[in-house]
């Protein structure tokens, strides 16, 4: 799963939101921004993010790409509130991924998001399966 050299970011660029369809991954001026496709979605659905995996654990988050694609976020303690980064890891397991949303910059993370535009275009992503 963890090949190669992974870029640890800081737990400022990256939301875990929960409640969704699916629980998500957004992360904000991300080193693997750049990797990952242009997302939309077709016909109600998410594309796959074929080569990608994300590992969810209290301790940590790992999003694991193809080559050297990829980061590692640290989720105890700082920022993260422990009751909702488990809540977050049990969602991953139940749907069995996340949905990774990218955005260019870590400012895009803050304020209100417009959803329907991030789904159609207006960020990078897709939903990754998770690993064990």
């Amino acid at each position: 799963m963890w090949q190669g050299d992974r870029v640890m970011i800081s737990p400022e660029q990256v939301r875990l939101v929960s409640g969704a369809s699916a629980p998500i991954l957004l992360l904000g001026g991300a080193p693997a921004h750049g990797a990952l496709p242009v997302l939309r979605v077709v016909d109600g659905a998410v594309p796959a993010l074929d080569g990608w995996s994300v590992f969810a654990r209290l301790t940590m988050c790992v999003l694991d790409g193809p080559g050297d694609a990829g980061c590692l976020v640290p989720t105890l303690g700082g920022s993260f509130d422990t009751d909702g980064v488990a809540r977050w890891c049990e969602e991953v397991g139940r749907a069995g991924g996340a949905l990774v949303v990218s955005l260019p910059d870590p400012s895009d993370l803050t304020g209100q998001l417009d959803w329907p535009a991030l789904l159609d275009g207006g960020s990078r992503g897709g939903f990754a399966p998770a690993a064990d």
